[in-house]
Formats: structure tokens, sequence, C-alpha cells
């Protein structure tokens, strides 16, 4: 009999690397002989939702904070909110306000237990609200290391995803200086059935607030940087009609949705992230890792927006060698890059709380969304090409450079902007751009004279434009500039001329009773396929 089960475990375990369904739930480390804390998908599988809905996209610090506020006033039956953070006193403020103008409005707020940097000002919100008379949890403190999901779900039909925390830094007042955050409003009941189903899963294991056992914290700050950023982005966008829509959640389908969308990636693939880190503990982030090598090495332009702290330097090299130019967020307006997005293709983007550790992906809850639309992803991809523009890098020798459009067409001219602002203050006295139409000879243009205005008012941006070329047709590009008599040299990048990218779509997925079985028995299938291989027989332990 035991031999027979193998047989038909092992048929399954075909089935299942065949159809690609392992990666999915393979994985966490199962042992029988050591099990203590095991992260294993739960039911939250993967579900794309083909869907006619509206959508808002909001970014910090531009917008986030009316966009926000506009969403938690316009609640009329309940508002659910399950997050990692809470330090924004004039959150704390609007939702006293709510309290006292619709004392009917339901809330629950689904806190983040010990979140790294909110232990007193969670303390202090969770003891507010509860006096308030809403009822307050953290999240558990047995199933994730961290709670460091930011989603809020308004009236049962609108659901609000951020790479932020309800922090100054991620919704701040006007004129102040805070974090890169991206957000996105989804009006849809049936996507957010999905994050309510979240929600109440997390919420029925959560715990209950208690202020004797976890204390009341200290009052929060109202005190906040000023800034001079311009927030460019401080009209949210506004879009409806047909798009796919995916929930991705940590542990459940993090590392899915993120090579999904590495993976799917035809021409162009921008990631912005806030760090690197577990690389080379041969865990997610590797995977990740490879995967975007290997996205650069089948002919997609990669992009990567971080900044300089936890494996940087590793990742830099690495990236380097492999001609994947590599940027750090601008501080002089930031204070950090705390958002985690990926925009494929100019039509695909993912807006996350997911960080790029092995925690982050597979231990701890984390929430985001895959939204394909071309609109949407446009939208970002402005606000990604600013920061683009704007940051600093070493890699590429202090040369940095983009064009307009992203993909262009056999009709479209090609805008290639140099950006010098890193060189400016020596000064820059010279700029060239080399420039290769396929697999012809280089051509050399002196673009010094063709200079406008950055962001920041200065004259250091420079321009060249390249007639519109053939469908297919690939062009390096590659900028030298010379600032204080030295010439630096920046990265060879390649614009990928495309009439059509073509079809690349997930598809909507419905998990039978056959499915779920198999995502139950997996670890204990892998197992028993290891122990059919190599001849030994496997007892599941009473």
């Amino acid at each position: 009999m035991i031999n027979y089960h193998h047989k038909m475990i092992s048929i399954l375990m075909l089935t299942l690397l065949i159809s690609g369904f392992i990666p999915l739930v393979m994985s966490p480390t199962i042992s029988f002989e050591s099990p203590g804390q095991v992260y294993a998908p739960s039911a939250f599988t993967w579900e794309t939702f083909n869907k006619n809905m509206n959508v808002t996209t909001f970014v910090s610090p531009d917008g986030s904070h009316d966009a926000l506020w506009h969403f938690l006033n316009s609640a009329q039956e309940s508002i659910y909110v399950e997050i990692f953070g809470i330090n924004n006193p004039y959150l704390l403020d609007l939702i006293h306000d709510l309290h006292a103008t619709k004392p009917s409005l339901e809330m629950k707020f689904l806190i983040g237990w010990n979140s790294l940097g909110y232990y007193s000002p969670n303390d202090y919100v969770a003891n507010n609200l509860t006096l308030l008379g809403y009822p307050v949890k953290w999240t558990s403190d047995t199933e994730f290391t961290y709670a460091h999901q930011k989603f809020v779900i308004i009236d049962n039909k609108t659901t609000i995803v951020h790479s932020g925390n309800w922090a100054k830094t991620s919704f701040p007042e006007d004129g102040m200086k805070a974090n890169r955050e991206w957000s996105i409003a989804m009006t849809d009941t049936e996507v957010t059935s999905y994050y309510r189903d979240v929600f109440d899963y997390d919420w029925s294991n959560g715990i209950d607030y208690d202020a004797g056992t976890h204390g009341t914290g200290d009052p929060l700050s109202y005190s906040e940087s000023t800034s001079t950023y311009t927030r460019p982005f401080a009209t949210p966008g506004t879009f409806s009609g047909s798009m796919n829509v995916t929930p991705i959640f940590s542990p459940d389908t993090s590392l899915q949705g993120i090579l999904y969308c590495i993976n799917i990636a035809q021409a162009t693939l921008d990631i912005q992230i806030p760090y690197f880190t577990s690389y080379l503990d041969a865990g997610e982030v590797d995977q990740v890792v490879t995967a975007i090598i290997a996205a650069k090495e089948r002919g997609v332009t990669v992009r990567v927006i971080t900044e300089e702290e936890y494996d940087f330097l590793e990742i830099a090299e690495l990236f380097g060698e492999h001609n994947i130019p590599i940027v750090w967020q601008d501080t002089r307006w930031f204070t950090a890059n705390h958002n985690k997005g990926i925009i494929v293709d100019g039509r695909i983007v993912l807006i996350s709380s997911i960080n790029y550790s092995d925690g982050s992906i597979s231990e701890n809850r984390e929430a985001g969304v895959i939204i394909e639309h071309e609109g949407i992803a446009q939208w970002f991809q402005e606000v990604y090409d600013f920061d683009w523009g704007i940051a600093d890098c070493d890699e590429m020798n202090e040369v940095n450079l983009y064009w307009n459009p992203n993909i262009p067409t056999s009709t479209t001219p090609i805008n290639v902007t140099v950006y010098a602002h890193m060189l400016f203050s020596e000064p820059v006295t010279n700029v060239k751009l080399g420039v290769k139409i396929g697999s012809g000879s280089w051509a050399n243009y002196t673009i010094f004279s063709n200079v406008f205005e950055s962001s920041e008012g200065d004259l250091e941006n420079y321009f060249y434009v390249i007639s519109p070329q053939a469908d297919g047709t690939n062009i390096t590009v590659q900028a030298s500039v010379e600032a204080g008599g030295v010439w630096h040299v920046g990265e060879e990048m390649v614009i990928r001329v495309r009439n059509s990218i073509g079809s690349g779509t997930t598809t909507t997925t419905t998990v039978d009773s056959l499915t779920q079985l198999l995502v139950e028995l997996a670890p204990y299938i892998a197992l028993a396929v290891v122990a059919a291989i190599g001849g030994i027989c496997v007892k599941k332990k009473r």
C-alpha cells in the first residue's frame, strides 16, 4: 500500500511540476523533525479578476494626504484598516471627526504586532481608538514575523492598497517632506471581497488590545520637516474600464506575483524598491534577483531605483556586471524611497508593501495588487521616470539618461534626455550622446547646446531627438559628460521600438476542491517524492 501511495504521489508531483503549480506551494521549508514555526500558503491563492471598475491612483508626498482623506470621509457604513503602523496624528484627528459626525460608522483597526519603529505610536493609537469605542486588535504574533501589510476597506466596496503606513512620511501635510510611496484605490465589490476575506481571517486570529498588558504609549508628535518639492503629481489619476486585477499577499502569493511581473516583461521592466537583502541566502530574494538578470539577458530593458543600504554594494556590483542600470533615490525632496513597485512594458503595475527580503516575501503578512491596464501603468510610469531623472548613481559613473516614450512605435520620434545634475556643480563643459541603430555603427552627437531646466530649475538636462525607426528596431544609447576636465561615461541602454508588445496577461483562475487539496498536500507530497526517489520509506509521524 505504501508503494502504491508513493507512485500516486509521484504522478501528482510530476503533474504539478509540469503545470507550473509547484513553485507556488514549494517555497516553505517543511520538517517533521523540527515542527517549529512554519510559513505555508493559506487559502488565499492566486486569483485574477477581469473587471470593469473605477480606480484612483495617488502617490506620496504629492497627493496622498488629500486622496486618503477623501476616501475616508466618503465612508458611509464601515472602515476596516489592516496596517503595520500608525503615527500620523492628523489621521487620528480625522478618525475623531468621523466619530463625531458619523457615529454609526463601523470601524475596525488591525495593527501590526511588534512593528519596528512604531512600538509607542501603535500603543498610543490602539489605546486612543479603544477609548473611542472602536475594536482594536494586533495581528497574529505566531503566524507572521511581522504584519507589514497596508490596506483599507471602505463600505465593503472600495479597497485601498498602500506601500506606506499611516505615517506622517506617507501622508504628509502640505509642504512637508515625506517618502516616495504609491497607493491605489479600487472600487469593486468582488475585488474588495477578496481583501475582506483576508482581513476577516487575520482579524479572527488577532490579539485584542489591552491597555494594562500592552501599554498606552506616548502622544503622537505633529512635528514635520518642510520641503521645496513642488508635488507635480498632486492630482490623482482616475481610471475606469476593463482591467485585470490580481490581489497579492505574503506569505501566500508574493513570490509568485513578483516573479510573474518580472518573467512576463517583453520590452521594459522598471523596479522601485527600498532595498535588497537576504541576497545569497538561497531564498526568495535570490529567485527575484535571478529573474531580473534573466529578463535583461532575454532582451528586456531593466531599470532599478533603490537606496544605498543593506546589500546594496553586492546588488549594485552584480547588476553592473550584467549592464543593469541601478540608481539611488533622491533624498533632497524625499525622506526615503519607501515604495515597492514594478512596472512592466508600460501596461502592468504592481503596487504593494512587499520588500525584497526573504522574510517579507515568505514570513510576513504583506498586501499588494497587480493591475493590468495601460492607463494606470502609464500614470505610475510618469512618476517613476521623474524619480529616475533626479536620482543619483555610482555604478553608472554619475551619468544618467532615459527617453520618451518608453516604448516608441515606428511613427514616434524618440526624445533622449541626459541628466547631468550629479556633475552640474563642477561645472559641465560638454555632453555627447552615442547612438547605435540596430547592429549598425555608433554615431556620436555633441548635444551640449540642447539644454533645458531640470525639475530643480537648473540648466542641467540635455536632449537629442532620434527620428522614428522601424518596428522591432533596438537602439543602443550611451551618454558622456565632461565636468571639471574629466569625462564621465554612462551605462549603455537599449531603446526598443515596438508597435505591439503582444499578449501577456494572466487568466482568471478558479480553485476547485481538487486543486485546494493539492495545495494543502503539496509539502507532504514533496517529502514523499524525495523519499521515493531516494528509496527511503517515509512514514508520517503521529
